[in-house]
């Protein structure tokens, strides 16, 4: 009984994340599957990094840099695993800002709105953190940056498509070879996103209460293959089709053989021989 003191202070400290605007825990509308997930990212000082302010003395947000293919800022599809690549074009303020971002000065700080209606945080919504952690070098004429990111994000385990939200994400680099950029030049980003679906958190509490998705910690196992279960399935149908065509090869083949041991004439053979 001695430590109760200690362990009520704890299990009173642990709190829902992420709450809204009122400290509250979030309502949202959920996304559909190959939604576009629209986010945005605080606008930083080239001179510092220090966050940008408005009027209000609020963080000023804007959009990931315009990708050349689509002609639009960075998105991704709610659920959907996909490679895809993003060019960027290097003015004189996003460069600035990379050498920030690479000297780890500040980070490339974004968030993704955990409701899918149109300006949620805005209207006091929850939203999930998602850092980009670029990586290179730096010198006095150019930077290389590594430009080969995974991205990972965590959803709620259930199948569920009223918790069709987000856990958390984050974008990372991850490759052995970088592209040398200066002012002025464009750089190709290769993006691989995976969505973890199937991570069972521990120690959880299930929805309800309030709670807008089961609560616990969505933990990696030891034994850990980064596996959805949309390939879940795949794969399952898969073996299930290679395992149905093996036994058919091999009971035609046990088949064929008896008939060849026992020599077993065609019902043709015999009729002639009558």
């Amino acid at each position: 009984m001695k430590f109760l003191p200690f362990i009520l202070p704890l299990a009173y400290a642990i709190q829902w994340f992420p709450l809204d605007s009122k400290g509250e825990l979030p309502q949202y509308e959920p996304y559909t599957f190959g939604q576009e997930i629209a986010f945005d990212c605080i606008q930083r000082n080239i001179d510092t990094g220090e966050h940008k302010f408005d009027q209000q003395n609020r963080i000023v947000y804007g959009p990931f840099p315009k990708c050349e293919e689509t002609s639009k800022p960075l998105s991704f599809k709610y659920g959907v695993n996909e490679d895809f690549n993003c060019t960027i074009s290097f003015t004189d303020e996003l460069f600035h800002l990379f050498q920030l971002y690479l000297h780890e000065d500040v980070p490339f700080s974004c968030r993704l709105p955990l409701s899918s209606e149109v300006a949620s945080i805005e209207k006091g919504g929850a939203y999930v953190p998602f850092t980009f952690s670029f990586r290179g070098t730096l010198t006095d004429s150019h930077i290389d940056v590594d430009h080969s990111m995974n991205v990972l994000i965590t959803k709620p385990t259930s199948n569920d498509p009223d918790q069709n939200t987000f856990i958390s994400a984050i974008a990372y680099a991850s490759g052995t070879n970088t592209t040398r950029t200066v002012i002025g030049d464009k750089l190709t980003l290769n993006f691989a996103v995976r969505w973890l679906d199937s991570l069972q958190p521990r120690g959880s509490t299930k929805r309800g209460n309030g709670l807008p998705y089961d609560a616990g910690f969505y933990k990696f196992p030891i034994e850990f293959i980064p596996l959805s279960y949309q390939m879940l399935y795949f794969y399952i149908g898969l073996t299930s089709i290679v395992t149905s065509t093996l036994v058919l090869i091999i009971t035609y083949n046990w088949i064929s053989s008896k008939l060849r041991k026992h020599r077993y004439a065609s019902l043709d053979a015999e009729s002639k021989r009558d």
